[in-house]
Parts: structure tokens; sequence; C-alpha cells
């Protein structure tokens, strides 16, 4: 398959839905890469291992399980840059594809064959992006694999993010959703350095919608708020990312009409909020990133093929008992799923609830915390989460 382009769709009609894919990891002229910039507006800025791991991941959930009868995936494209390129396995096919790299004039092309695919009435545009972003002033500049290679004018190697959205109003997609999965934080010396005449690449330019354009309704997903920073594990799936598939996967959904589960653009963004706000899902980094959606519509973005999965959280009150607990989750015709009393964590007692990602239904769960202190609740495990503590009696 040529080009940027890993999933096609040769008989995809007007009404399809067309995605943009790109992470960005290994930067060459950052700290670490091949050809580190002496540049006092990279100070800071360094290889990322996560980026790739979460383009792969969104990609492989677009081809896979993305599922809107009105409009089917059509296209997916996909750029990445990593320490050590490899091939794409497509999901359903298992073919093989080699990854064109995240560099800017890449990345320019790759979108400008993106909007030219979706320019119907009918299209839904995807895009998603994971990697370096900075903002200066009120807009956030996204950095391709090539950023600070011109010396002079270092953000001609970014993307600028809310032109491109400006600019999409010039396509006829009716539906248009950006997940920006990177950090949103100020680079003073950059804007010191470089001005704010140029904050990236325009690859369409635009702002009103043009007459004649059937209205557009759009959905922007940012991984954390404007001048902060975005968190991720190394080697990991982001955070954000992380918490935007299971969102997808029905802690995002809703069956208000015909007993579907639907996943929308409303429900999406206070799922993945909940998520990022948990510590058995984040850990340590619970609340460090607050994502948000600024000026989005709501409309039907996934229809689950089945039941959704929902992240169940079980403890004790009080929590310490959660050290000595052993816990016991039981559902008719699925074995019993069981957490003995967790080993401590640096010497110290872990409290921890037990985290678990049960389907819709109705399950009875157990905390034995001695052999006189059984505690026993039932609960019904439904979007968007459902938390029970388990009281001594």
């Amino acid at each position: 398959m040529a080009g940027f382009t890993v999933h096609l769709d040769k008989n995809a009609g007007p009404s399809s839905t067309h995605a943009l894919v790109i992470g960005v990891g290994a930067y060459t002229h950052l700290d670490g890469g091949l050809d580190p910039t002496p540049h006092p507006g990279a100070v800071g800025m360094r290889q990322l291992s996560s980026p790739p791991l979460s383009a792969r991941r969104f990609a492989s959930w677009m081809i896979d399980q993305y599922h809107d009868e009105a409009r089917p995936l059509g296209s997916l494209a996909l750029l990445l840059s990593e320490t050590a390129p490899t091939p794409f396995v497509h999901p359903r096919t298992n073919a093989g594809h080699v990854i064109e790299a995240a560099t800017i004039d890449n990345i320019v092309a790759a979108v400008t064959e993106w909007k030219d695919r979706g320019d119907h009435d009918e299209a839904r545009l995807v895009f998603y992006f994971c990697g370096h972003g900075v903002s200066l002033g009120f807009d956030t500049s996204l950095l391709a694999a090539d950023v600070f290679a011109d010396r002079n004018s270092p953000l001609n190697g970014a993307l600028h993010f809310e032109a491109l959205t400006r600019g999409l109003n010039n396509c006829r997609a009716a539906q248009q959703v950006f997940f920006v999965d990177a950090c949103r934080a100020g680079s003073d010396a950059l804007v010191r350095l470089v001005g704010r005449d140029t904050l990236g690449r325009v690859p369409v330019a635009g702002n009103d919608r043009p007459d004649g354009f059937v209205d557009r309704e759009h959905a922007v997903y940012f991984a954390t708020l404007h001048g902060e920073s975005s968190f991720a594990r190394a080697d990991s799936v982001s955070l954000f990312t992380d918490a935007l598939l299971r969102s997808f996967d029905g802690a995002g959904s809703e069956n208000t009409e015909d007993r579907v589960w639907r996943v929308t653009t409303g429900t999406l963004m206070h799922a993945i909020s909940r998520f990022m706000r948990e510590p058995p899902f984040a850990g340590t980094l619970a609340g460090g990133a607050v994502p948000v959606s600024p000026e989005s519509f709501d409309f039907d973005f996934h229809e689950l093929r089945g039941d959704p999965v929902v992240p169940v959280y079980i403890g004790c009150r009080p929590k310490e008992d959660n050290a000595l607990a052993e816990f016991v989750c039981r559902h008719p015709g699925q074995p019993d799923r069981r957490r003995p009393p967790p080993a401590p964590v640096d010497d110290a007692a872990d409290v921890r609830e037990w985290a678990l990602y049960l389907p819709f239904g109705h399950y009875e769960v157990e905390a034995v915390v001695s052999p006189g202190d059984v505690r026993k609740e039932e609960l019904d495990a439904r979007p968007p989460l459902f938390r029970i503590g388990l009281a001594r009696p």
C-alpha cells in the first residue's frame, strides 16, 4: 500500500471515516537525538518512548474495533518516529507496513491527502497526535521529528494545531474529531527567541466555513489543560491514550436509544476525565493532568458490538483493611475472580482498591479480612464506573 496509508477500503463511499495517526518519539535535534541542537529553545525537551506505542495502539483500535455503520472506516494513514522502526502489522490482515517517518514534510503531505479523502459532506475526519507539544500564547505547536532542523526558524518543523482546525473548515467533512496527546506547557525561551509569527506549518489555510458547505460538528480532546504538561509511563501507552481506549471499550458508552451502547463525544470526555483522576488507574499520576475538550459538539462516534466493559473499584471501609483482605468477585457462568491480600509496597501496607474491568452485568463481591470478618455486597457494573466500599459489620 503506497504512501502513508496502512488501511484503505476501496469500496468506501462518501459516508466514511478517514483517520490520520501520528506518533513522534525520536527527535533528531533534541537531547539524545542523532544531531542535538544547541538552540536554547530546545532545553528540557528529550526523546520519548510512549508516543509510537500509543499511536500504534490507537491505529490498531481504529482498524480492528472502531464501529459506526453510518461512517465506517474508509482509510487510516500512520506516521511514526521511533528509535528502532519496525513495520506496522495490520490487525486484520497481518500484513506488515513500513511506516514513513513523522517529519514535518511528511506530516504536511499526509494532512493534505487525509483532507482530500474526507472532502465529502457525509464524511468524518479523525486526527490523533502523540508527541511533544508546546504552547505559545493561546496556540499549540505539535513538534515533528525534525523540529529545530531550521536553526533560524525552528518551528518550521512543527504543525500549528489551531490553524489546522480552522483551516479544515474548508473541508466538507461534516464531523471532525481531534485527539492531541501532548504537553501544552508554555515555552518562554521559544517565545523570546522565535516570537509568535511562526507557530508551525499550516497545511490547510482558512477560517470560516464557506457558503454552501453543510454545518461542521467538531470535537477536540487535549490530554491536558493549556499551559500544563501531560504524562506517560516509560515504554508504555500514555495515560491519556490508555484512558481513551478503555473509554471506547465501554466506560464512555450509554444505551439511551435502542438499547445499543454508543460512545458519544460527550460521554467520552466524561469517561476519560474519570480515568485520569483514579489512583487505581493512574497511580501516583492521578490528577496530574486534566484532559479538556473545549467547544466540542455532542454527537455519536462509536457503537459497541456487544456489552460494555466497565471499570470497577472494590475496596474496604476503612481503606486500611484493603491490605488484609482477600477479595472475590462472582458472576453466574464465569470463573470467580480473586485478589489475595497484597504484598507490602516499599515496606508499607498496600491499601489500594482492587481494580477490575468487568463486562456489563450483576456481580457479587466478597472481602475476607479475617475468619470472623467476611463482608459481602452486590453491584451492577455499568458505565462509566462502579465503586464499592465494604464496611465492617
